[in-house]
């Protein structure tokens, strides 16, 4: 499982637009880092002496046949997001030595629930036996069974047509055809998206695996109703074809990038967004959601997901010094490594506003040039004081002037006067909060008297 890049692919993901070669080679490191976290599952079940380390050992066994037997199925529950994330936590847990009580969502038989899923999406027969975890069965990337009774475990067997589940008397069938719903069963959705001239944009809508994201107690409790999926589809489908006619370069990279949406439980009249290193190709976010707003999103968190995934491959962050940064987007200090996250991700937003902002009108015009104004001083502060650190990784000196290039080619474009007025007071009032509440800047920004406005 070795991979590497180019040179001049790291450059493309320095600068924040990745060539196609770059995208493929982040999803193969994702795609075996999965692998390799499944099969030290299965390893560290064995050495822990978990009473299913064979049943999890008889898992991955028959989720490596399917894979030679329907590789693309296979690469897609392997790749799938919540693989990432239960093969991380169950490792941590198998490590730590803690009992299944203390963490009953995480049992190693559960690989048999990804050698099943990967036969319904193969369309291959088998039999398989796969545990109940609080009462709910998961097939990764195909959905979830409500396990009856207090079943311990559930045979699925898949005839080469249909699937049937059994647990003790009680058998039902799993649909094969894609059908969402059924009894007992909630089943992903798929949320399509064409636009004239570029490929269909296909993603999952995993609102029901339990481990689709981080503390999944914060992502929508309820399944999102037909009406509320429709509603998204049509929004992002309004968001695609805006990325595909006007940000085309984004548009290729998200094609290539991300797999699953999520949505996320939020207060009333806020938004939410975020991205896990654990969970690769997945953007989760808070609904209701507008196109523009959807579109911004996902660049902002596919940034996100480029460098976690970068991170995996090469060393990139420095020892952690204690020293702490200025985020003009964040009202705490943060660390190196939230710095280089937050600016990196923002680099995305300056360049979807450098053009959007040519494309809005009236009102939103001056909105589009303000959000260009605001987060390309962002960029620029938080790039200072990344190229301050005096200790840094020779790829990470080579990956931030890489950023800082792509910024200073933007740094002299005009942005109407009241835009930047704007940008300007935005900028004045955050920094007034976070000294208040922090202290003074880092001595990299303090030695600026005033900090610049941005450019007018």
């Amino acid at each position: 499982m070795n991979h590497s890049f180019s040179g001049s692919d790291f450059d493309s993901l320095a600068s924040g637009m990745a060539t196609s070669g770059a995208i493929e080679s982040l999803g193969a490191i994702q795609h075996s880092r999965n692998l390799l976290l499944l099969c030290s599952v299965v390893d560290a079940a064995r050495r822990a002496g978990h009473p299913e380390a064979a049943a999890a050992r008889h898992g991955f066994e028959q989720l490596m046949e399917l894979k030679r037997r329907v590789p693309d199925a296979a690469a897609a529950v392997i790749s799938h997001p919540s693989t990432g994330g239960w093969g991380l936590h169950a490792l941590r847990v198998l490590q730590g030595g803690a009992s299944p009580g203390a963490s009953p969502g995480v049992r190693p038989a559960q690989l048999a629930g990804m050698a099943a899923a990967a036969a319904v999406r193969g369309r291959r027969p088998g039999t398989f036996t796969v545990p109940a975890s609080r009462g709910v069965v998961t097939l990764p990337s195909v959905g979830v069974l409500t396990a009856p009774g207090d079943a311990e475990t559930v045979r699925i067997v898949h005839d080469g047509r249909e699937v049937v589940a059994t647990a003790g008397r009680t058998s039902s069938p799993i649909p094969a055809d894609g059908t969402p719903d059924a009894p007992g069963w909630r089943g992903l959705r798929t949320l399509r998206a064409s636009s004239a001239g570029r490929a269909e944009f296909e993603l999952l809508l995993d609102d029901v695996d339990p481990f689709r994201f981080p503390d999944a107690s914060s992502a929508g409790a309820e399944r999102l109703s037909e009406t509320a999926v429709a509603e998204l589809e049509r929004t992002l489908g309004a968001s695609w074809a805006l990325l595909s006619r006007h940000h085309g370069s984004s548009a290729r990279e998200l094609s290539g990038m991300v797999s699953t949406l999520t949505p996320l439980r939020s207060s009333v009249g806020s938004f939410r967004s975020a991205t896990s290193r654990e969970h690769y190709g997945c953007v989760a976010f808070s609904l209701p959601v507008d196109p523009t707003q959807l579109a911004v999103t996902l660049v902002h968190e596919a940034q996100h997901g480029k460098l976690a995934a970068i991170m995996d491959a090469v060393k990139l962050l420095p020892g952690d010094d204690g020293r702490r940064y200025y985020a003009p987007w964040r009202p705490d200090p943060r660390p190196f490594s939230g710095l280089l996250h937050g600016t990196y991700a923002f680099l995305g937003v300056v360049r979807f506003w450098r053009r959007q902002r040519w494309l809005e009108a009236g009102e939103h015009a001056l909105a589009a040039h303000l959000e260009y104004a605001h987060w390309r001083e962002a960029v620029r502060l938080g790039l200072v004081q990344l190229c301050s650190h005096d200790r840094l990784p020779a790829l990470t000196v080579r990956f931030v002037q890489g950023m800082r290039r792509v910024l200073d080619q933007w740094g002299a474009e005009p942005v109407p006067g009241p835009a930047a007025a704007l940008a300007a007071e935005r900028f004045h009032a955050h920094r007034q909060r976070w000294i208040a509440a922090n202290g003074p800047l880092p001595g990299c920004l303090r030695t600026v008297r005033d900090l610049p406005d941005p450019v007018a």
